[in-house]
């Protein structure tokens, strides 16, 4: 047997399925989306559904039956809070026939193709009235014959699939799930059903729903310590498929937010749901796509961006490219200065740069480099950051774990950027020093910073990280423990304030640097020398 995958068009949602829905190649995908009111499983059928219906080649069918909400409502949304997901297609709406239903022509670079929105009427609802006298799930089976006789039906999504069987007893409802399930798949129609969950499962009993599907994805909300609900979406059931367990955080966006904005709660990367695996997650992704080949670091030392670092590694070794680095600055030592050296010395060898910033805006950071020459680098001729140094501040926001190195890699990658994306290759972070005050939700710190660098080493980044540390740790007189750095980095630099006959003058030294050669006793530092 082999199989095929059905792409949802939702890079997040496609990340944690391993590439798309699974099936086997004969049939077609059958997918139940449950949850609690308001988690979203409406929104995420549809853009499902529509953005199968964009892509499609010509003369495709696409039907989707809604119990709650009218053709009209829907096709409103669609257009006016989700803009069709930026399409280039034109859009257009076909004489109506009856009440209930509308139909949308698209008209894309493959031709034309249409979706029919249906406001289905249970029966049980309504008069009594025969099974299949009214728009239930027997007249749904109907129609979609007739649908094929006259072009192929895609996919059809029933969203409230429970409402329509509510005259029906568990095994009843069960086997009415079944035969439709049956007869999608025999005609290589993929399925969607879109279960309501208003009440706790009963656990001894799984729902008809469950029974009949092969993929099923739990929408709810997950209460924090901060009493904020954040969306969460977790794969229960995964007939054909590798996936990535656990659960991850998504968020629905609306019309007008732009593209090259990122790190933030409301800031997103387009309309409609946006799937941010787990931290976890990310990491496997990570090294499944890599195969488990980590990217080697350089043998060469690269310039760190001050002298004074520089020299105090012995017999021409340092830190190559790839490897990571943890500044810890005790306070009034110039961190971000540092920081901006080191990519400044990237700029000059002609590499791409990211500055991430949780303590200094942009505006401080441009008065820093154009007051100091040797971040000449950093600044365009207009006196804006140069295209090749991108710098991100970040705001408090109440975002997930995933969303934060989902960004992160993403920003990495290039996308933050105009036309074509650029890779970045050195990134400085000021300062990851309890992160959880400024991101309440980011509970694993440690983890996540861990889990971060591993990342970043898969895309092939230098990291060079700041983390504030007490002053006098390097005289014991606070119990700051350096292992959690030792392990996780593979330079660790200490910045401090050391107090002589002549005044107070800052030192610089290395705690650990593998595969290197380097000075043991701490050295004088001269913040400005070039």
């Amino acid at each position: 047997m082999s199989f095929a995958i059905l792409k949802t068009g939702i890079d997040g949602l496609d990340g944690i399925l391993g590439g798309g829905i699974r099936y086997p190649d004969d049939t077609a995908a059958f997918v139940c989306l449950a949850g609690g009111p308001g988690t979203g499983k409406t929104l995420l059928a549809l853009e499902m559904v529509v953005r199968a219906w964009l892509d499609a080649g010509a003369g495709s069918t696409f039907l989707y039956y809604s119990v709650e909400h009218t053709p009209d409502s829907i096709h409103k949304k669609l257009g006016f809070d989700f803009d069709w997901f930026r399409t280039t297609a034109r859009i257009e709406v076909q004489p109506r026939e009856v009440p209930n239903k509308l139909v949308l022509t698209a008209h894309t670079e493959r031709g034309q193709s249409q979706l029919v929105l249906t406001q289905a009427r249970p029966a049980a609802l309504q008069q009594k009235s025969a099974r299949g006298t009214t728009v239930d799930i027997d007249w749904i089976l109907a129609e979609i014959e007739n649908h094929r006789l006259a072009a192929p039906v895609r996919l059809v999504v029933i969203d409230n699939v429970g409402l329509l069987l509510t005259d029906l007893e568990y095994f009843e409802k069960r086997a009415a799930l079944l035969e439709t399930r049956r007869r999608l798949l025999e005609n290589q129609i993929h399925g969607i059903f879109v279960m309501e969950e208003a009440h706790p499962r009963d656990l001894r009993l799984p729902s008809a729903e469950e029974f009949s599907t092969d993929l099923m994805l739990h929408l709810s909300f997950r209460e924090e310590a901060t009493d904020f609900k954040a969306r969460a979406l977790e794969i229960s059931k995964a007939r054909h498929q590798y996936y990535y367990r656990g659960v991850h955080h998504f968020s629905i966006a609306g019309r007008g937010v732009k593209r090259d904005v990122y790190l933030g709660a409301r800031n997103e990367r387009g309309p409609g749901i946006h799937v941010y695996p787990s931290v976890a997650a990310q990491l496997s992704m990570a090294r499944d796509q890599a195969e488990f080949t980590v990217p080697p670091r350089g043998d060469t030392p690269i310039e760190m961006g001050h002298p004074d670092i520089d020299a105090a590694f012995l017999h021409k070794s340092g830190p190559a490219m790839r490897s990571s680095t943890v500044l810890l600055a005790e306070p009034g030592t110039r961190a971000t200065f540092l920081a901006l050296r080191f990519l400044a010395a990237g700029l000059r060898r002609g590499e791409r740069t990211l500055f991430v910033s949780t303590r200094e805006d942009r505006d401080a950071l441009r008065r820093i480099c154009q007051r100091e020459p040797v971040l000449a680098p950093c600044l365009g001729p207009d006196g804006r950051f140069a295209p090749d140094f991108r710098v991100v501040y970040l705001h408090p926001e109440f975002i997930a774990p995933g969303k934060f190195t989902w960004d992160l890699i993403r920003l990495c990658q290039g996308g933050h950027a105009d036309g074509e994306p650029r890779p970045v290759e050195r990134l400085a972070f000021d300062n990851i020093f309890r992160l959880q005050d400024r991101f309440p939700l980011i509970t694993e710190q440690r983890f996540l910073i861990a889990a971060m660098l591993d990342m970043l080493r898969y895309q092939g980044i230098t990291p060079f990280l700041v983390d504030m540390v007490p002053p006098g740790a390097n005289r014991g007189r606070t119990d700051f423990d350096p292992s959690s750095y030792l392990v996780a980095f593979d330079n660790v630099l200490h910045v401090y304030f050391e107090q002589g006959n002549s005044g107070t003058s800052p030192q610089l030294r290395v705690l650990k640097s593998v595969g290197n050669d380097f000075r043991p006793e701490p050295a004088p530092i001269d913040w400005r020398r070039t």
